[in-house]
């Protein structure tokens, strides 16, 4: 393997590769997050997964493709996606990482088109592919955080929230059709950051009082986008409506106490910011699962649902 230096390399999931399927683009990987990336197999090579194995067991799970490539890379996602998330030989683990490649791209491309009505048709058909796919399959929640992808862009964002509201709803017992409505609430619950200019969002220092008061506009602007529709239920519309509400009233955008928080924007609540504390920011790296449960944990009770948290803490810890 040929070492080589490149600035504009962008990550993949290993678990979106297959053996028997050339991908057509070089593709590369580096040993730790420090090291400079090499050559893991050429676009005219099958992937050789058996070189793979001690770095998997070191923790990295990502491999790299020249942004250029990024184009050829989705092609072959749409292409494959369906055949491999219903082979169930590949591990619901794999499967989940290649579920999340496809939505964060089909969010991308919805989000930067701007169109609301594309945006919730698409979010429908994502939500029922991935109940479909996690809703007799058990993936624990340290897994499922392995396999995503922690930039702060809002497509990848709104990606993680769902599939981790459906792992929580799923544990708490919500029915079939109530995980499948979840599972677009989290897709569309930060629908109106989409109004909010990006160098607000991508800042990598403190925000000044007019951009806090800009960002805390989302809620309502999404909802306002939303509400007028006759394809979403009220759930759906709290989730974006009320996911920074707290319970002991010190959220926004109304200050909703307690139960006059609708229980699904609850739930939103707690993985909403779970997500975006083990995540990169402009302004900070991702914490650790267990320094993000510290934080939330402070809130229990005052910020967020107790029982709902103990729930996500217990996911978290026993994974």
């Amino acid at each position: 393997m040929s070492a080589i230096i490149s600035e504009s390399l962008i990550p993949i999931s290993m678990a979106t590769l297959s053996p028997n399927t050339l991908l057509g683009i070089d593709i590369y990987l580096r040993a730790s997050a420090g090291s400079a990336p090499v050559l893991f197999c050429s676009a005219d090579e099958l992937p050789d997964f058996r070189r793979l194995i001690p770095l998997v067991s070191q923790g990295v799970n990502k491999l790299f493709i020249d942004a250029s490539d990024r184009g050829k890379y989705q092609h072959y996602l749409r292409d494959h996606w369906a055949d491999l998330l219903a082979n169930e030989e590949i591990p619901i683990a794999n499967r989940t990482a290649i579920l999340s490649e496809v939505i964060r791209d089909v969010l991308n491309e919805e989000f930067s088109d701007g169109n609301t009505d594309s945006v919730v048709a698409a979010s429908q058909r994502l939500g029922q592919v991935t109940c479909n796919l996690l809703e007799d399959q058990v993936i624990i929640a340290q897994q499922m955080c392995n396999v995503l992808h922690h930039d702060y862009a809002t497509f990848t964002h709104c990606t993680n929230v769902s599939l981790y509201s459906v792992l929580l709803a799923r544990e708490l017992g919500f029915s079939d059709k109530e995980l499948k409505e979840i599972a677009v609430g989290g897709l569309l619950h930060d629908l109106g950051k989409l109004q909010i200019d990006d160098r607000i969002l991508t800042k990598p220092g403190k925000l000044d009082e007019y951009e806090f008061r800009e960002i805390k506009k989302h809620p309502v602007t999404g909802f306002a986008l939303l509400v007028d529709r006759g394809d979403l239920s009220f759930g759906q519309l709290m989730m974006t409506y009320q996911h920074h509400e707290r319970m002991d009233g010190s959220g926004y955008p109304v200050g909703c106490l307690g139960d006059e928080i609708h229980p699904w924007a609850k739930l939103c609540a707690i993985v909403d910011v779970y997500e975006a504390l083990t995540s990169n920011r402009p302004y900070r790296s991702p914490m650790t699962p267990k320094t993000a449960l510290t934080l939330l944990d402070k809130g229990e009770g005052t910020e967020f649902d107790p029982e709902m948290l103990k729930c996500w803490r217990q996911l978290i810890k026993t994974s």
